[in-house]
């Protein structure tokens, strides 16, 4: 079995509005959000096997924060350049060519391409992935490069919003 855990970054600061996109802090909220749905994530699953995440600062932040509930070695977490600003087509092959050993897999990166990645592999639709939404999905396969011969089972979302 294999496991895709999706995460939206936090909400973002749009406080500077001279930073690069790829620069973007999260906010004060983003920070609460993330440390809160990562909490609530814990009481779901054991740490992911591999963690990736996009090169934006919003994203690494929420990564870190993730791993740091679930006690992971911050180090270990891979970041893709192809995350950010991707497409459906790069998320898939990406996903495809992880090696087999790993069999429960974080992302965290941006929209709408998260939503669009979603709504494209699991059997279930989402309008918009909120920020610091988090999305985990199944898959019934043992090999990465066949997970998405048939729709991921949607098993749980988490939002924010939620638990506030």
């Amino acid at each position: 079995m294999k496991t895709i855990t999706i995460v939206r970054h936090a909400k973002s600061d749009w406080g500077n509005e001279n930073l690069e996109d790829l620069h973007r802090p999260l906010s004060e909220s983003g920070y609460t959000d993330a440390r809160v749905t990562s909490k609530q994530l814990l009481k779901k699953m054991e740490a992911p096997d591999y963690w990736l995440t996009s090169p934006a600062i919003r994203a690494y932040s929420t990564a870190l924060i993730f791993a740091n509930a679930f006690k992971y070695d911050v180090e270990k977490i891979t970041i893709r350049k192809k995350i950010y600003e991707t497409s459906l087509k790069n998320l898939k092959q990406l996903f495809n060519q992880l090696p087999d050993n790993f069999n429960t897999v974080i992302l965290f990166g941006h929209n709408p391409e998260l939503t669009n990645f979603f709504n494209e592999v699991s059997d279930s639709y989402a309008d918009n992935i909120p920020t610091g939404g988090v999305l985990h999905m199944i898959s019934n396969t043992n090999k990465w490069k066949d997970v998405f011969k048939k729709k991921l089972e949607n098993d749980f979302t988490l939002y924010p919003k939620e638990f506030k």
